[in-house]
């Protein structure tokens, strides 16, 4: 083979690869479970606790959604948070 016949084959190759690689991420996006109805963690995962962390709390953080006085509920943790407790999953409100 010569050099031209060279580059050919390599660029074919580069090609063919890559077409199977998006044709394999397509199947691997289109089989994944839809991430906004995937359930929320427990909150041991998160190592949740009732009382504040280093003056960071639930309460403060952009994941906690308020209900009722001293409940609420979380955005990643499941069940009822307290505005007092923290988790490793705290996110500063901007």
């Amino acid at each position: 083979m010569n050099t031209t016949d060279d580059k050919n084959a390599r660029r074919d190759a580069l090609k063919h690869g890559a077409q199977w690689l998006m044709g394999a991420s397509v199947l691997w996006i289109a089989s994944a479970p839809d991430r906004a109805s995937a359930s929320k963690a427990a909150k041991g995962d998160f190592f949740y606790q009732d009382k504040p962390k280093d003056g960071k709390s639930c309460g403060s953080c952009r994941l906690f959604l308020p209900a009722e006085a001293n409940k609420g509920s979380c955005a990643v943790v499941d069940g009822e948070v307290s505005p007092n407790g923290w988790c490793m999953a705290y996110s500063p409100r901007a």
